[in-house]
């Protein structure tokens, strides 16, 4: 059951949402204050928070940027400012979404399923007689039951490009030209073959080996 944090000062605001939104499946944990909101965030994580920018105590914008430093959940700023330059504030403070008020609650309920429908899709987990293993898109992490590692960007989109082709053969000048554009000397895709590999070695038995023809190129065996 998704985890919902709701934030307003407006106690008929923060039922009518709780009470619609369990009604849909959702677990849902209200906040009346900003103090409050990050009590909550500490004590637990959520999937989606809802929060309004006119809070008592706290200044939303401020807020919000706080969450976005300890979450990685979308933010739906949910408010009755409806200026371009609000909307712009709210977005660059962390907010994913913008909605104002009056609003619909199946509009609402429609945005909270569609960014968590797209933080589902970001995560790959991929059943394997050892075990599982997730691949974690939007994070760049790849996790097995026993570790996790987090990878660059390039080295994540280079993981990425040779583990979704198993057995296809990627030349140096092929993974340069995708991922660098021709801004990177082929000889560095070595470099950060040696560096993907050293990451992965603990997952090997989960998603493979790197391996390489020296004429040819770079390729992903599948696990064993």
């Amino acid at each position: 059951m998704p985890n919902i944090l709701m934030i307003d000062d407006n106690p008929e605001i923060l039922k009518a949402n709780a009470l619609h939104l369990a009604g849909e499946g959702y677990d849902v944990t209200t906040a009346d204050t900003g103090m409050n909101a990050i009590v909550c965030l500490k004590e637990k994580e959520y999937d989606c928070i809802v929060m309004d920018i006119m809070l008592p105590d706290i200044d939303g914008y401020a807020l919000c940027k706080a969450a976005r430093n300890v979450t990685n959940a979308p933010i739906i700023i949910l408010t009755c400012l409806d200026s371009l330059d609000d909307k712009i504030k709210g977005l660059m403070s962390g907010g994913d979404d913008y909605l104002t008020k009056p609003y619909s609650l199946k509009e609402l309920t429609a945005r909270i399923h569609a960014h968590l429908r797209r933080e589902q899709r970001n995560v790959r987990h991929i059943n394997l007689p050892v075990g599982e293993v997730f691949v974690d898109k939007k994070n760049k992490i790849i996790q097995t039951q026993e570790k996790g590692v987090l990878l660059t960007k390039k080295e994540f989109e280079l993981f990425l490009m040779l583990f979704e082709n198993p057995g296809k053969m990627f030349p140096k000048e092929v993974i340069a030209q995708t991922l660098w554009k021709d801004n990177l000397d082929t000889n560095a895709v070595a470099v950060y073959i040696m560096k993907l590999r050293r990451k992965l070695h603990f997952a090997r038995r989960y998603v493979g080996t790197i391996e390489n023809d020296y004429k040819r190129g770079y390729y992903f065996t599948k696990p064993n």
